[in-house]
């Protein structure tokens, strides 16, 4: 048996598709973005620095997401107040982060969340390009309670737990402390893991694909993910996950919760 163009790893290679894709769109539904399909945006407000955006306003989310891709010297050209709050994590390379006059160096898994109307620079002074989720939306207050205090960490300091089916890492304690209106969750499914049941609820999701390869099942519909995929989940969408092998399924999600929703 040859087995020589055995793909050992399960690497995928997007360079040519031609009129097949696994990228999809389906309004107020979901979308699913591979990497392939990335146009850049350039911003005036950073040097040096790429933006791939994954959700919008303009297709139907209530946040916003993108990656920053960080050049050598490249960043923000000042500081950040943009009065929304903010949720950074590093996917690969090393910034420079600057919140409030106060100097952070982060890595990969290092993440902050800032109250909105807190400043915030970054930047990478190293030569490997640096790689950064970028999450905003508008901050719902509550009577109840405070606005919560910056939260400045990584992923690799959250302690895992085990549900029913992934392994949970809670970026923001929002179940704790119910001034956080946004999660940022950490899921890890092992090769051949699934949802314990189809998932349909009122809040959205945006999910960055880390590691590993799976199946998303979205409203009667098979998406293939692989490593730096992109999957939006409007509201009530009913989603269900497998995970390959070799590797775990790794993903980001994040999630609206803890306020009602308007009329």
């Amino acid at each position: 048996m040859d087995i020589s163009m055995v793909n050992a790893n399960m690497k995928l290679v997007e360079n040519n598709h031609l009129s097949i894709s696994r990228a999809a769109l389906a309004p107020g539904d979901s979308i699913l973005l591979p990497k392939a399909f990335m146009l850049d945006s350039i911003l005036p407000e950073f040097k040096n620095t790429k933006v791939h955006y994954y959700a919008a306003p303009c297709m139907g989310a209530k946040f916003l997401e993108c990656k920053l891709i960080i050049e050598k010297d490249g960043g923000s050209k000042e500081a950040i107040v943009n009065g929304y709050e903010n949720f950074m994590y590093v996917i690969s390379g090393e910034v420079e982060v600057l919140i409030s006059g106060k100097k952070h160096t982060m890595e990969a898994e290092g993440y902050f969340w800032l109250p909105p109307m807190v400043d915030f620079e970054i930047c990478n002074k190293k030569d490997e390009t640096a790689n950064v989720l970028w999450v905003r939306k508008r901050y719902e207050e509550t009577k109840f309670y405070s606005v919560p205090d910056p939260i400045i960490s990584s992923v690799l300091d959250i302690p895992p737990v085990q549900n029913i089916a992934e392994i949970e890492q809670q970026c923001l304690p929002f179940e704790k402390n119910f001034g956080f209106d946004m999660a940022m969750n950490m899921l890890t499914f092992a090769p051949g893991v699934t949802f314990p049941c189809v998932e349909g609820h009122i809040f959205e999701h945006g999910g960055y694909f880390l590691n590993g390869r799976g199946n998303f099942w979205i409203n009667n519909t098979n998406y293939e993910i692989h490593e730096d995929d992109f999957c939006y989940m409007a509201p009530f969408t009913p989603h269900y996950v497998v995970a390959y092998g070799p590797k775990p399924l790794r993903y980001l999600l994040y999630k609206n919760v803890n306020r009602d929703f308007a009329l």
